[in-house]
């Protein structure tokens, strides 16, 4: 299981509420996303010369350090003292970092001024208490298994049961199907005589507020988001933005810093670069990154933020004054490292074969956040298109690598429905990975990272396409 430090996570968490999560198609990022070693090879080969591992693993500890007091800083200016609390038990754990002394001691005595207003019982991360091995155990299962959710509903119930089988739950599973009833008090008077010691879903929004306010005093993990968790009420939900963290996860890999951003004209566009936007201010306050904004021609875009531009018109006055035929390569700014890019499909796939023709001096990574769900079938049709690029995907697209070339398709076996079931039941039956805050974790079927307030966010996944092949980053 690993474990890997992101230095994003402090910066957005303040500042992006997490998007409403209603079902229709698995496939479908838009609505529902919110869903290694050659690529490893790859971005470290591109990363500035290190002293070894050794270093590396300092520089990951500092930063996870200083996520943790990031989170407690925009807490207190929030003058949220519950918040500022958590994250300071946690650094607790840890050896403080000369650098880090002054802020740390600032933020307890913060906590030490405002004491006589926090109760102690809010000072903990919440437990999932989950009867894995209690054969008198009683667990349900709330899900919509027919009508216009079934599939969805289906898909994460098959999901959840399976991953119960193969943890070796000893109890008792019942499953009821919430589409069949108007309101979560009908569903919870058909489970209530049964005594549920814990309880998976419901995945509807309407029955998921409607069950927040029922006070049943059983541990819960939605399916969706409804802003505040009350005591024992947890949620697994996919997360676009939150998905943003794999973006920085890159760039702190390889330590780049200076970099283009390319966006479309579309609202979706427009709101992953604002989320980006505000975490790279947080993190970088004095230091912004290239903007362009793509309306049609993603080379004039490029070659605008990279001067090309201004070397060729420069070219073409120097030719009319000396009235003369001069050969001719333009120059480019050498500062640029990365290019991200939150754009569809159809542009995506212009942007690094461009970058490869420019014939820089220096090679500048691609990473490609798409900002509207890319088609399995579009992927493969050109997949020998795609080059040197990281490409972030929903779970929803199934990628099998041979040795010859990549198979792109959509299997809802392997989708988004299906990973979230199987990912609910690692985080219930291990204690490690539920109660590890502000840290992704990884699993066999997705990796997540939790809030101190118990929401599970579902991350897609890093891919590297170049030659006709996608390989799992």
């Amino acid at each position: 299981m690993s474990l890997v430090a992101v230095f994003f996570r402090a910066a957005i968490a303040a500042t992006i509420l997490t998007m409403p999560f209603s079902v229709v198609k698995a496939e479908e990022w838009d609505d529902l996303l919110g869903d290694r070693y050659e690529a490893a090879e790859r971005i470290e080969k591109a990363a500035r010369p290190s002293s070894g591992n050794k270093q590396r693993l300092q520089v990951v500890k500092r930063l996870d350090q200083e996520i943790l007091i990031l989170r407690a800083e925009l807490a207190k200016k929030q003058n949220n003292v519950r918040r500022v609390r958590q994250y300071l038990n946690e650094l607790d754990k840890q050896h403080i970092l000369p650098p880090f002394i002054s802020r740390v001691e600032q933020l307890q005595q913060f906590v030490a001024n405002n004491s006589d207003f926090l109760p102690s019982h809010q000072a903990y991360v919440q437990q999932i208490q989950f009867p894995l091995n209690d054969p008198k155990a009683v667990v349900a299962i709330v899900l919509p298994t027919s009508g216009e959710y079934g599939v969805a509903g289906l898909s994460i119930q098959n999901a959840i049961q399976e991953g119960l089988k193969k943890s070796g739950f000893a109890g008792q599973l019942i499953a009821v199907d919430s589409s069949l009833y108007t309101s979560a008090n009908e569903i919870w008077q058909i489970l209530r005589p049964y005594q549920p010691d814990f309880i998976f879903g419901p995945l509807e929004k309407d029955k998921v507020i409607g069950w927040k306010q029922l006070g049943t005093r059983v541990q819960t993990l939605f399916f969706n988001d409804s802003g505040y968790l009350g005591v024992g009420e947890f949620s697994l939900t996919p997360n676009r933005l939150a998905g943003l963290e794999q973006v920085f996860q890159l760039l702190q890999q390889a330590q780049y810093q200076n970099i283009l951003v390319l966006r479309d004209l579309s609202q979706s566009s427009a709101e992953l670069e604002e989320a980006f936007q505000q975490a790279w201010l947080n993190i970088y306050p004095n230091q912004h990154y290239n903007l362009e904004i793509v309306d049609g021609n993603v080379g004039q875009s490029i070659d605008d933020v990279l001067a090309i531009s201004n070397s060729e018109a420069r070219h073409r006055w120097l030719q009319k004054v000396m009235s003369a035929s001069l050969e001719f390569e333009a120059r480019t700014r050498q500062d640029v490292e990365a290019v991200i890019s939150f754009v569809p499909q159809n542009l995506a796939i212009q942007i690094a074969p461009y970058l490869d023709y420019l014939s820089a001096q220096r090679e500048i990574t691609h990473i490609w956040y798409p900002s509207k769900t890319p088609s399995a079938s579009y992927l493969q049709f050109n997949i020998d298109a795609w080059q040197q690029t990281f490409v972030v995907l929903p779970q929803s697209i199934s990628i099998k690598t041979s040795r010859k070339k990549s198979q792109i398709e959509t299997n809802s076996k392997n989708g988004l429905f299906y990973a979230l079931g199987r990912v609910a039941v690692e985080i219930v039956s291990s204690p490690q990975l539920s109660a590890s805050a502000d840290t992704i974790e990884t699993t066999d079927y997705g990796s997540f990272v939790r809030n101190a307030s118990g929401q599970f966010q579902l991350l897609p996944v890093v891919y590297w396409a170049d030659n006709g092949n996608l390989s799992r980053f």
